[in-house]
């Protein structure tokens, strides 16, 4: 069991890392190409990586702490990786707010871009890479399922969606004296302001402690499968996306003993942990 949690945790880590490294490869190539185009579209689609960049190397350092502890930290340093969804949403929505005013300048003077097929190819290219990576977290997300390894797959397909966009800006700038440019970059910018707000939120409600009812239905869905069980109140500490530790007071039906107790106890205690959530029972006098 530990040798597989530690499979899982180095597939992860690795898979964050990687993507980490190509949306910095793509990020340069894009800005050098937007940069020779003169194509804000490109640069800010460019920068959207650079975001990437961070988002992936933050998943990367919290799946790296899942699970260890320090002698002040007895819970474990699992919500380090919040901190870095938190600092990465505030980066994107102010690198998207720099490009949306200068995509919406670009409406009021119209610079010349420069279209050019060997540009055009590249990020055409770039675009089958992100999508290329989005079937590689897939199949991580297949085989160990994790939140942080989805919202990554569904970055992916978004990101090939908007360069996939970009291109179609670059190649209409050609034929139409609308600055379609502006138009295309001007969107990427708003869709990067959407996603770091929506980030930024749920950064800082799983920071402030908000309640995590995924976790806490799925605790109480097994309580109450149990025979003899007909009550549970459930408090839940949030301490990272792979550990909470909560605390249960199960109300039974009158003609349950001691043995039933005791074993729908010891079941919801081990199933739980499987998941990573480690249980206390309260007292039948203590409120939750």
């Amino acid at each position: 069991m530990a040798a597989s949690a530690a499979k899982e945790k180095k597939v992860k880590i690795i898979a964050s890392a990687c993507g980490s490294g190509v949306n910095f490869v793509l990020g340069i190539t894009k800005v050098l190409c937007g940069v020779y185009t003169n194509s804000i579209a490109i640069i800010s689609d460019g920068v959207n990586n650079f975001g990437d960049v961070f988002s992936s190397a933050g998943a990367a350092v919290g799946f790296s702490l899942e699970g260890k502890k320090r002698s002040n930290f007895p819970s474990g340093l699992g919500r380090t990786e919040y901190a870095a969804e938190l600092l990465m949403a505030v980066i994107i929505i102010a690198v998207g707010a720099v490009f949306a005013w200068q995509a919406s300048d670009r409406f009021f003077y119209h610079p010349v871009v420069t279209f050019s097929w060997v540009q055009f190819g590249i990020i055409a290219a770039t675009a089958a890479v992100k999508a290329g990576m989005a079937a590689g977290y897939a199949a991580v997300y297949r085989r160990y399922p994790s939140g942080v390894i989805k919202a990554l797959v569904i970055d992916s397909i978004l990101d090939a969606c908007i360069t996939l966009f970009t291109l179609v800006g670059l190649f209409l700038a050609r034929y139409i004296s609308f600055p379609a440019d502006a138009a295309v970059g001007l969107a990427v910018s708003i869709i990067m302001i959407v996603q770091g707000i929506k980030l930024l939120f749920d950064a800082m409600y799983k920071l402030l402690g908000g309640r995590d009812e995924r976790r806490e239905k799925g605790l109480e869905r097994l309580a109450l499968d149990q025979k003899g069980v007909k009550g549970v109140r459930i408090r839940l500490y949030d301490c990272g996306a792979k550990r909470a530790e909560a605390y249960m007071r199960l109300d039974f039906e009158e003609w349950a003993g001691q043995e039933e107790i005791l074993a729908a106890e010891e079941t919801i205690k081990a199933v739980a942990e499987k998941y990573g959530i480690f249980v206390t029972y309260a007292r039948i006098e203590e409120e939750i």
